[in-house]
């Protein structure tokens, strides 16, 4: 997942478009579990000093940004 997510760097990436990325799953699928994985992510990358390099947009997805660069 932080494969795809770095290949997508600065573009918001919904949850079911990560889905099909990641797992290759393309039918209705419970996208909560996105949220678990990206939690397991932000924990991991915060122990590598990488702080809040995944941001979460609210009602549309998850974006990886730049160290040091802010989305609004």
């Amino acid at each position: 997942m932080l494969e795809f997510l770095i290949r997508n760097k600065g573009k918001v990436c919904r949850r079911t478009r990560i889905i099909e990325g990641v797992w290759d799953i393309h039918f209705e699928y419970n996208t909560g579990v996105i949220d678990v994985y990206i939690n397991s992510l932000r924990k991991k990358l915060k122990l590598a000093k990488e702080e809040d390099y995944i941001q979460t947009v609210r009602g549309m997805g998850y974006i990886a940004k730049e160290i040091g660069q802010t989305i609004s």
